[in-house]
């Protein structure tokens, strides 16, 4: 221990000077905790689906179930698609024919299509994240494909 004594006996006494340092970067520790534990809050990314334009004149029916439905792999339930939807265009087609989703139409025969209008997201936990608010393009950055 006196090899590490001799090394730092220049530095000299532990003083006044030196117990203020050590305070003030001690208190530096706490809000640079809380930014760290903030971005668990404001970067989730909450349950998200397409959005059916609400002038798109399809019925009731057609409405819900314009989204495919998918295997969350976290439940194991059958959840809505968060990064495609049936094509508009057929879906329309069949809404304003009379046909009803499953009994005159197979769903699974409907070609999808990528969210072009956006996403609808859940607001049951947050109202906003930074995913609601700023990112575009939360199918990629979810890894959805």
């Amino acid at each position: 221990m006196t090899d590490y004594e001799v090394a730092t006996a220049f530095l000299g006494e532990w003083g006044h000077f030196q117990q203020q340092v050590f305070f003030l970067l001690c208190l530096t520790v706490i809000p640079n905790g809380f930014t760290g534990m903030f971005i668990v809050f404001v970067a989730d990314t909450p349950p998200h689906r397409c959005v059916i334009p609400a002038n798109v004149n399809l019925t009731a029916a057609w409405r819900n179930r314009s989204i495919p439905l998918e295997l969350d792999s976290n439940s194991g339930a059958l959840v809505p698609s968060k990064c495609s939807r049936y094509r508009l265009g057929d879906v329309l087609s069949f809404s304003d024919r009379g046909f009803l989703p499953g009994v005159d139409v197979n769903m699974s025969n409907v070609p999808t299509e990528s969210c072009l209008d956006g996403w609808e997201y859940d607001q049951s936990v947050y109202i906003s994240t930074i995913i609601t608010e700023v990112c575009a393009q939360v199918c990629v950055a979810s890894g959805c494909s």
